[in-house]
């Protein structure tokens, strides 16, 4: 942000040598920094006005440009006012809270009534489309959240499943799993890890299989406690010995015969 800009906001005054006086119009607070240095006139804009602060600055999202990674690599564009930035604000926004958020379909961005919106808005912003979403940004978020949940899921050791599977009005399959744990703050938290089209026959075979490729993607069937179904026949004998069971010879590896023990106790312990 030029100095020019700054002046909106402080009236500027030298201080010693090196250094700069900034009283602020809108509070009257006063504040020094280096010459040419503006970070704490910045963070007093932006933590006590921070309607002021939206106005000038850029909000720092790590989207930058439609051509970058929608989570990129955390690099701040030199020129928060440029119009390449304000649209990728616009894309990001959209993305986020109304196709995600507001679950509104992906083709509502070529809606004739949106972009006479958007224009109304912004005669500068440009219409992206369906396919833009589709191909580019929705993917870029869901990398991000796949990180994030990889990456949580790697420091927790054990975690409790739900499954449950269901065909829409079309008759098309598909195949939840959630994974529930309780964080390092002794707060519980629920993850959905995986939402599948489940083109197979429903079989405990097939669901069977298709759980453990999740699991293993997330690396985390080592660390399952307990799975939670509805009462489907399918789904009963898919997990009826969990996800250990040796088919050959009939017993349960160790480590799911640690986990039923464990299971037993607080089963007990619920009956008591």
């Amino acid at each position: 942000m030029s100095r020019e800009n700054w002046r909106r906001y402080f009236d500027f005054s030298p201080f010693d040598k090196n250094r700069i006086n900034g009283l602020c119009r809108l509070c009257n607070r006063n504040y020094k920094d280096q010459n040419g240095i503006y970070s704490n006139f910045s963070k007093h804009l932006k933590r006590v006005h921070p309607v002021e602060y939206d106005q000038v600055f850029a909000r720092e999202y790590e989207c930058l440009t439609e051509e970058q990674n929608v989570f990129g690599d955390d690099q701040i564009t030199d020129d928060l006012t440029s119009k390449k930035y304000k649209q990728s604000r616009i894309i990001f926004s959209i993305t986020k809270n109304l196709i995600i958020r507001c679950n509104l379909p992906l083709n509502f961005v070529e809606n004739n009534a949106f972009r006479d919106f958007m224009k109304e808005c912004n005669f500068k912003c440009e219409p992206i489309s369906a396919k833009k979403l589709k191909n580019d940004i929705i993917p870029s978020f869901t990398n991000k959240v796949l990180k994030t949940i990889h990456e949580t899921l790697n420091s927790i050791n054990h975690v409790t499943l739900t499954v449950d599977a269901w065909s829409d009005r079309r008759c098309r399959s598909f195949l939840g799993i959630t994974c529930h744990f309780i964080d390092n703050k002794m707060m519980p938290q629920a993850y959905l890890i995986d939402f599948l089209r489940f083109k197979s026959p429903h079989t405990s075979e097939n669901i069977q299989q298709l759980t453990e490729e999740v699991l293993e993607r997330f690396n985390i069937k080592q660390k399952v406690f307990k799975i939670i179904t509805d009462n489907a026949s399918s789904m009963i004998k898919a997990y009826k010995f969990g996800l250990y069971y040796n088919e050959e010879n009939g017993i349960r590896s160790d480590q799911m015969k640690s986990i039923s023990d464990i299971s037993a106790i607080f089963d007990d312990f619920d009956r008591k």
